[in-house]
């Protein structure tokens, strides 16, 4: 389990830079200010058993919520759905994070890292 960049990834209008990390259990999103520092993250994880999305931007905290991909049926691909989803297990979480972090920019993977860790069990 390694975090890669994918090139190339379509930024939308009206919004911070973002950058996106792939491997096989988690996707990692994070927003960048103009100087190319993260200002906010969203990690899906457990992408393959059940799902979930762990959302943090500045000014608003966490997030969290289960994915449903929208594969009701073999052959059909729907929008997914982000669902409200209460607290997560931040010390599980973090510690794929962790293992999934090795090939990250030091500054993204300590950006994640250290807001994972003030997570105490509340979301706003």
């Amino acid at each position: 389990m390694s975090l890669r960049e994918l090139p190339r990834v379509q930024q939308v209008a009206g919004e911070p830079r973002r950058r996106w990390f792939h491997d096989h259990e988690m996707d990692l999103v994070v927003w960048e200010d103009e100087d190319g520092a993260p200002i906010g993250f969203q990690l899906a994880y457990d992408k393959h058993r059940n799902e979930h999305s762990i959302e943090w931007r500045a000014g608003r905290g966490f997030t969290h919520y289960q994915v449903d991909d929208g594969e009701a049926a073999a052959l059909s691909k729907e929008t997914p759905f982000l669902y409200l989803d209460g607290a997560f297990q931040r010390d599980r979480v973090l510690a794929e994070f962790l293992a999934a972090a090795a090939t990250l920019p030091t500054e993204v993977a300590g950006f994640v890292a250290a807001r994972l860790r003030e997570f105490e069990g509340r979301l706003k």
